[in-house]
């Protein structure tokens, strides 16, 4: 199992990713919910707003209004989330949108894009049959 996130924070965009793909990418950022695998991973909700202050929704099934609580973390985590590039999840145009979050005292200190690299992006429009 994993955990989810939703993910306020201006999260860094690396210059190789190509025009015609961030309105999917910002589609993922504004609207998915990330996931990890590196807390608790009992489907907990974990949101982090644009200040880049982390929280858990301590919500309930008899009280399902968000209940977002501060929580303390200090170290990195991983969230990824799918980028489909067309509605089929089957199709080869996707890729996996992958963070490393550096939280220092419960702060998001730094955001790092470590997926898709710049090779994936390459071996993409290889596999579109358009070339480099």
């Amino acid at each position: 199992m994993f955990d989810y996130f939703k993910i306020d924070y201006p999260l860094p965009l690396e210059s190789y990713i190509l025009a015609e793909y961030k309105p999917f990418v910002h589609a993922v950022m504004n609207q998915d919910e990330f996931q990890s695998k590196d807390l608790h991973c009992t489907l907990d909700r974990y949101y982090i707003d644009n200040n880049g202050r982390i929280y858990i929704d301590e919500s309930t099934f008899e009280e399902p209004k968000p209940k977002m609580v501060p929580i303390y973390y200090h170290g990195h985590i991983e969230v990824y989330a799918i980028v489909l590039l067309e509605d089929d999840i089957n199709s080869s145009k996707k890729f996996w949108l992958r963070y490393d979050l550096k939280f220092t005292d419960s702060l998001l200190v730094s955001a790092k894009m470590i997926s898709p690299t710049k090779e994936d992006i390459k071996s993409l429009l290889g596999s579109q049959g358009s070339g480099v």
